[in-house]
């Protein structure tokens, strides 16, 4: 082989790597190698532990352990809190840019303050009731205390519909804070004749406590009811809501970044659980995460796309709406 047939292969070879590079920096637009220099600020996000959390993971996980990390040039902080308590004060205190919420509370104190709007939906329920009491059917419940949680939110919409259409009085039932609430007391047993509202992925962490102990736990699932009950209606349960006057084409790269990390979740159930644990937010164990996570319901579609459903939900509750439906500004 002569020198100049191997200095033609050599040139072809370094142009061969330099256009495989350029393929790989631009695989991810959330990954750029954008210097300190080029980042803009960083964004604020928060959601309530559980399938609200879970949603964010691929983010969150990102963040937390890729230094050159961001999206649309801006550097991700993560954090969570307990119930819708927690979340309407992040939205009244406007400490942060994104905020996972149920529907209806978004909705509520758009009407007040006008500051988040409407993104995209991300959970389509995952709501259970479950008992040590064996129940087969929601005519079970007739004769059950019913303890529950999610107080004037969503979920209050969509479990009283289902109740009250197997004719179920839904006047006594007792709510408590949150689902970590329900899962301890289902967990403990101290109540016979006693069903509870619980949320995936702690219902799984709860199943696992009391299998181990020999007892049995009977399930009904309340998405599967809702659609039975009304027809095939959507049961939109949580929204990302952003702050108004963010970088638009920062919102643009997130959405598109955060349907991709649900996708992630709901195809990579091993491997989400994992990186759940080590974020270390509140999540069950890694083992009862994977199996929790179909259970979770994670449905990314954007605000544009839920709004008649959205809608068509709230009619159902308008009340626990602010009273009418929100205007178009609401919606991103």
């Amino acid at each position: 082989m002569t020198i100049k047939i191997m200095k033609k292969i050599l040139v072809l070879g370094i142009s061969l790597l330099s256009v495989q590079s350029l393929i790989a920096c631009s695989d991810n637009k959330a990954n750029s190698s954008e210097s300190k220099d080029d980042i803009k600020g960083t964004i604020k996000i928060v959601a309530p532990s559980g399938a609200p959390a879970l949603s964010q993971v691929k983010i969150a996980y990102d963040a937390k352990n890729n230094n050159n990390y961001q999206i649309g040039g801006y550097k991700i902080e993560f954090n969570t809190v307990s119930g819708a308590d927690g979340v309407k004060a992040a939205i009244a205190s406007k400490t942060h840019d994104i905020v996972v919420a149920p529907i209806n509370l978004g909705a509520t104190l758009y009407k007040s303050n006008h500051t988040y709007k409407y993104a995209a939906n991300i959970t389509d329920g995952n709501l259970y009731l479950a008992s040590t009491t064996a129940i087969n059917s929601f005519a079970d419940l007739k004769d059950k205390k019913l303890v529950f949680f999610g107080e004037n939110t969503i979920n209050q919409v969509v479990v009283n519909k289902v109740l009250e259409e197997n004719g179920i009085n839904t006047t006594n039932i007792t709510y408590l804070a949150s689902t970590s609430d329900t899962q301890s007391q289902l967990v403990a047993d101290k109540e016979v004749n006693t069903v509870y509202l619980v949320a995936e992925p702690v219902l799984s962490a709860a199943k696992t406590k009391l299998n181990a102990a020999n007892k049995e736990v009977s399930v009904l699932d309340i998405q599967t009811e809702f659609k039975r009950v009304t027809n095939g209606m959507d049961f939109l349960q949580a929204g990302v809501f952003v702050k108004d006057g963010i970088d638009s084409e920062f919102i643009s790269d997130y959405l598109e970044e955060l349907k991709n990390g649900i996708d992630f979740v709901n195809n990579n159930h091993e491997l989400a659980a994992k990186y759940a644990t080590e974020l270390n937010i509140g999540l069950p164990a890694e083992a009862v995460l994977k199996k929790a996570i179909p259970g979770c319901n994670l449905n990314f579609r954007l605000s544009s796309t839920a709004k008649t459903s959205f809608e068509s939900l709230a009619n159902l509750g308008i009340k626990y709406f602010g009273g009418s439906l929100p205007d178009e500004s609401f919606y991103y």
